[in-house]
């Protein structure tokens, strides 16, 4: 049973290329829905493992060490799990709610330690549907409150693995054997910055970042906020406004002008900036791709103008040509006009 078993998964990848689209899809949530079943099980069993204790006899210092090291699940996949089965060894209830995936095992892990009976119906209305940052808040409400400062201070950290050959290569003696190649291992000071911030402050750090994203890969907070103290200096520096006029006082040629208002009576795939704005008013600032049930991607992230009737089979940059869509929208848009063999010379998959 075994051997058939990993066989049919070793061939599972060829068979779902022979699936049409509906059907693939049905199968992805028939999947789901058996993976709802068995992260179930894995929390009972969980549970009974904990009230035999078993992992003690089978020489393990608790349940986590033995999710860890004998389950091999991540520190933090493991945490989780145990969490999640306590809670529904006190709130049977959430059972259903997990085999729905109307609570996701997250969910259930981050609301534990603040579930009593008599709060039980209001944090469950409150967290079900909810994103992870939204569940955050409310359980912040129930914990007790925490004393915080303004504080910098420096530190030092590991050089990115990619930018030396030999930092990889202690951290993974360091890992083996404590102690070792910490002395090479190749570090560069950074500060540590900590404040308070409130839920005004985070919106408007994420509407921001989304501004300035341009390649689809989120910015840091240190990317946002140095991008946005740069162009304040820029904008408010006297000595930044002093080479402005300088600049300005520089004489343009004509054809120069006419180049950057778009006037040389050529095609041009520079779309205005108005016309950028008007784009990014009218679909609110998201992805405006929509599926044919009506799923709208709406994301905030990476997002680009694209033309609608491409600009390479004479689309114009006028408002009703244009749209805006997060960066996976766009390539999936431009792999159907062009083809996906043509594409991926562009964007290779990794």
């Amino acid at each position: 049973m075994n051997c058939a078993v990993a066989i049919k998964i070793e061939t599972l990848p060829e068979e779902l290329r022979t699936l049409s689209n509906e059907e693939l899809i049905g199968q992805l949530h028939l999947a789901t829905r058996g993976e709802s079943r068995m992260t179930v099980r894995v929390l009972h069993h969980l549970n009974e493992m904990e009230r035999r204790s078993l992992h003690l006899d089978l020489g393990y210092g608790s349940l986590f060490d033995y999710c860890v090291r004998k389950l091999k699940y991540s520190a933090s996949a493991a945490g989780r799990r145990i969490q999640a089965a306590r809670c529904i060894r006190g709130f049977p209830e959430i059972l259903g709610m997990l085999q729905s995936r109307e609570l996701s095992l997250s969910t259930v892990a981050m609301i534990e330690p603040t579930l009593t009976r008599e709060n039980f119906a209001s944090i469950i209305e409150r967290v079900r549907g909810k994103s992870y940052r939204q569940i955050e808040r409310v359980v912040a409400q129930y914990r007790p409150p925490m004393a915080f400062r303004d504080r910098v201070r420096a530190v030092e950290v590991a050089v990115p693995a990619a930018e030396t050959e030999v930092a990889l290569f202690d951290r993974y003696c360091a890992r083996v054997t404590p102690g070792a190649g910490s002395a090479h291992v190749a570090t560069e000071q950074k500060l540590f910055v900590q404040f308070l911030a409130d839920d005004e402050l985070m919106d408007l750090f994420e509407e921001v970042r989304t501004l300035l994203t341009r390649d689809g890969r989120d910015m840091s907070f240190a990317e946002v906020l140095k991008a946005v103290l740069a162009e304040y200096r820029e904008r408010h520096s006297p000595i930044a406004r002093q080479k402005r006029r300088v600049a300005r006082k520089r004489a343009k040629s004509p054809d120069s002008r006419r180049r950057e208002c778009g006037t040389t009576g050529e095609r041009s795939r520079y779309v205005a900036a108005e016309v950028r704005d008007e784009v990014f008013a009218r679909d609110e600032g998201r992805c405006s791709y929509v599926a044919r049930d009506g799923t709208r991607c709406g994301s905030r992230h990476g997002l680009q103008v694209d033309h609608v009737q491409p600009f390479a089979a004479g689309g114009g940059n006028d408002l009703a040509n244009l749209r805006l869509l997060c960066a996976a929208h766009n390539k999936r848009a431009a792999e159907r006009t062009f083809g996906t063999d043509l594409m991926q010379t562009f964007f290779p998959r990794e």
